[in-house]
């Protein structure tokens, strides 16, 4: 097809008007889904690991890819290689002055640490932004970026791709129809960590390898010595970089509670753990957050975490050899308690409450699974890549409005590992523990110079 200059379009609209008809075809015709005033562009920040499936998945979701952006060019190697003929960056604040006008949305997918940050520059440039779960490493950062989000008007997703598939709809559809019952407690779980935990030393200095900066691998967090024990993927169990188990599955194995109960923050918070948070988190923790009313129950509610292997109580009532699996997320009521697995998994009924194990359960779990066909799951990359060509800032699931004060429990949770045994009581008001100063000390910490934390 030859080029289309203004000289020969002014000729062609010429030469048209002498026609008997003629069809002017609107751009997406012409130019299919590229269209240039249809694309959705997008720069993808930590490339390697999950940062190269969101990218894929942002691709696939209709998303131009114009920069890449990763420290590590090892751990981004695959990406780099795949995508070398694009501009790439190992300081996403060079790529963001260099491209800003190019780029209309970022793809976040780096260690918690670095997360606020990162995002809270796109969003200042007015730039829609998807980050991967948990969106930050304190609750004042989640604070800041709800903040920035809602003054830029741009469009959020949080990277809990679970949200939005069919289990999150069928824990819907049963709270909907009184399921179960009185809500008596919830439980959730995970089988992490699966990385070390429980260290008391920093780990001795080492050389730097040449694939990797750094200085920038730390971002904000204050300087430190290079040690291979932090990378690619142990930063989760130290607290200066990630949260823990709760940070890597909370914001899955958590959703479906917060979802369909419409929680916000807890009331109160108190924690039993192998030892108390220090530099890192602990072998296991279990952590009670206590409700005082839920807008959905009318009543208070109590949800349990277990991690570190740790599991809550088999229901009931429920089959001599049900497992529990590694993953979940268990609703405990007055007339059924369900059971669904990791990253808002599909619900099923495993006891009815004061019964005797019998094959109704096995009828039950029949008629959900039934029930289950009738939704699909939706893509949660698509959603957002959708929402922001459209400005919708209310259309992704798992928008900021939601999984800000989500992240912000969850997070809550782990400075309550610092002080196992000791109740922490929240004052949503005042943004802060009413009764323990020590604790909220931890809930922000201050940038290092040249990474900005600040709205």
């Amino acid at each position: 097809m030859p080029k289309i200059t203004s000289t020969n379009r002014r000729n062609f609209f010429k030469l048209a008007a002498g026609t008997a008809s003629i069809t002017i075809l609107p751009a997406s015709k012409i130019w299919g889904a590229d269209a240039p005033s249809n694309q959705f562009r997008f720069a993808q920040v930590g490339c390697g690991g999950k940062g190269y499936s969101d990218m894929k998945n942002t691709i696939g979701s209709g998303a131009k890819l114009v920069a890449l952006c990763d420290v590590d060019k090892s751990r981004a190697g695959q990406a780099f290689k795949e995508f070398g003929q694009l501009p790439i960056y190992d300081d996403y604040r060079v790529m963001l002055d260099k491209h800003d006008k190019e780029i209309d949305g970022v793809v976040i997918s780096t260690p918690d640490h670095t997360h606020a940050c990162i995002a809270l520059e796109a969003i200042k440039r007015g730039k829609h932004v998807y980050v991967q779960k948990p969106l930050a490493r304190t609750y004042e950062e989640c604070q800041t970026l709800l903040e920035a989000a809602k003054k830029f008007g741009v469009v959020t997703q949080m990277g809990n791709q679970g949200h939005a598939g069919m289990g999150l709809k069928l824990w819907e559809q049963m709270q909907r129809g009184n399921e179960f019952g009185d809500i008596l407690e919830v439980n959730c779980w995970s089988n992490r960590p699966v990385w070390p935990q429980g260290m008391t030393a920093i780990p001795p200095a080492e050389a730097i390898p040449e694939h990797l900066n750094w200085d920038l691998w730390l971002g904000p967090s204050a300087k430190r010595d290079y040690a291979k024990k932090y990378l690619p993927f142990n930063w989760r169990g130290w607290w200066d970089f990630g949260a823990g188990a709760m940070g890597d599955m909370a914001c899955h194995n958590m959703d479906p509670a917060f979802w369909i109960f419409k929680l916000g923050l807890p009331n109160k918070i108190q924690a039993k753990a192998s030892a108390p948070a220090g530099i890192s988190y602990p072998a296991w923790s279990e952590i009670e957050y206590t409700f005082d009313k839920s807008p959905v129950t009318g009543k208070p509610l109590k949800l349990t975490w277990y991690d570190g292997k740790k599991l809550p109580p088999k229901p009931e009532g429920s089959h001599p050899n049900l497992t529990l699996g590694g993953n979940g997320c268990m609703v405990v009521g007055s007339k059924m308690t369900a059971m669904g697995g990791s990253h808002a998994g599909r619900p099923r009924p495993i006891a009815f409450t004061g019964k005797e194990y019998s094959t109704d359960v096995k009828e039950a779990e029949r008629h959900w699974r039934a029930e289950s066909k009738k939704y699909k799951n939706d893509n949660h990359h698509k959603q957002w890549v959708d929402a922001a060509k459209a400005g919708d800032q209310e259309a992704p699931g798992s928008s900021f409005d939601y999984s800000v004060p989500f992240t912000q429990s969850i997070l809550l949770g782990c400075v309550a590992l610092r002080f196992p045994g000791e109740q922490l009581i929240w004052n949503d008001k005042n943004k802060n523990f009413s009764n323990h100063k020590k604790a909220n000390e931890l809930l922000n910490f201050e940038a290092r110079a040249g990474f900005n934390l600040k709205l």
